[in-house]
């Protein structure tokens, strides 16, 4: 969305500008600045400062509006900002039918990192030029970010990813500004450059869906990813058209104990370990969807680690607003703490009572209550639906 941030009186608009040269100044002589990069295709802003670097899923501009590319800096910031509709002057102050959500921080002219009232359009062209993030995001970047602090907007479709047994492979996004990037010279240079092979014919058939598939992923092969993230390269079809993912993938992807992964009914081929995907369903509770055409198996699924281990999945995940429910009894398991139901108190753990819902006939709290009550300190990361539980 465009901005609609009220303009203020001209002093204090000149107290900001000398506010934004002391910064812009100390940055450059200290060289402490943070950095915002507003990838277009992939639709993600990467924030890096001295302690923390962090992935966020955005919405951009549309093509008939698109987001301006170039390096800025941060010029305003303000909370519960007002919106000015540019379309007929309507003001509407802070609050749920606020297109810029709570907060805004601004980089360029009308331009800004702001909410969101509609969050299924992260992930999408949405806008009329500026950065939309979920709420809870960009509420978590403002307290991050200061005065001066550098912000690029760049145009870059493609992005080689690695496997956690080293396998790779070439994310390609459309080119929606159609500025003639995913070229089949370009692609292939690419590739080369990477070291991923890739048949002739398998790149002709997989060239087909360019722009059209988001992303488009070149391997010679089957291949598994997770939103931003590539699982495995390395997929076994059987004659009967089974699909069988390397084990050791799945066990380093999900960090799963040894005693866990054997579960799984696996077979032997070239002396490496390979799981059916519905087994790895099953057991770790992701759902896949095949697309036989690209040779892309999609991993879905919201998932939970505890102390860096793998805890579960959940289904219940509603990012813009951070209410991410966790499985109870998975994390009693895993804790060692005692889970109960009784008529009286409901659900207990280790005998005191604690907010819970019900979903499928299974019990589960909210990461808030959690973080609340056991002093967790619980980290969600919205662009590759991961929720990191630590003890503090």
């Amino acid at each position: 969305m465009k901005r609609g941030v009220k303009l203020q009186t001209k002093r204090r608009c000149f107290i900001t500008l000398i506010l934004i040269f002391i910064f812009a100044f100390a940055n450059t002589c200290y060289g402490f600045a943070s950095t915002i990069t507003v990838n277009i295709p992939s639709r993600t802003i990467y924030f890096v400062s001295q302690n923390i670097s962090k992935l966020y899923p955005i919405a951009v501009g549309k093509i008939v509006s698109t987001s301006p590319l170039g390096t800025y800096r941060i010029i305003n910031k303000q909370i519960n900002p007002t919106w000015i509709s540019p379309w007929n002057g309507q003001v509407v102050p802070s609050g749920p039918n606020n297109p810029l959500g709570y907060r805004w921080i601004g980089f360029y002219s009308d331009y800004g990192i702001h909410g969101n009232n509609m969050p299924s359009s992260i992930g999408t062209l949405a806008s009329s030029g500026c950065i939309r993030m979920y709420e809870a995001d960009v509420e978590e970047l403002y307290e991050m970010v200061n005065y001066g602090d550098i912000v690029n907007v760049v145009y870059q479709t493609m992005f080689t990813k690695t496997s956690p047994t080293g396998g790779k492979a070439l994310f390609v996004y459309p080119d929606f500004y159609k500025k003639g990037l995913n070229t089949k010279q370009s692609i292939k240079k690419e590739l080369s450059d990477e070291g991923i092979k890739v048949s002739n014919d398998i790149f002709d058939e997989l060239y087909k869906y360019i722009n059209i598939s988001d992303p488009l992923v070149f391997s010679d092969g089957y291949k598994v990813i997770h939103n931003n993230e590539l699982v495995s390269d390395d997929v076994y079809k059987s004659d009967k058209g089974q699909l069988y993912i390397n084990v050791d993938d799945i066990k380093d992807f999900f960090n799963i104990d040894d005693e866990k992964i054997k579960s799984l009914n696996s077979i032997l081929i070239d002396n490496k370990n390979y799981a059916n995907i519905y087994d790895i369903g099953n057991m770790t509770g992701v759902n896949f969807s095949i697309d036989d055409n690209t040779k892309t198996i999609k991993m879905m699924g919201n998932i939970i680690y505890y102390e860096g281990k793998f805890l579960s999945t959940t289904d219940y995940a509603d990012y813009q607003n951070r209410d991410i429910y966790i499985p109870i009894k998975e994390f009693c398991n895993i804790t060692g703490q005692k889970v109960e139901w009784a008529k009286d108190k409901g659900v207990t753990i280790d005998g005191n009572p604690v907010k819970y819902k019900i979903y499928n006939s299974k019990s589960y709290i909210n990461q808030k209550d959690l973080k609340s009550i056991y002093g967790l300190n619980i980290i969600v990361d919205s662009s590759s639906n991961k929720i990191y539980i630590k003890r503090q």
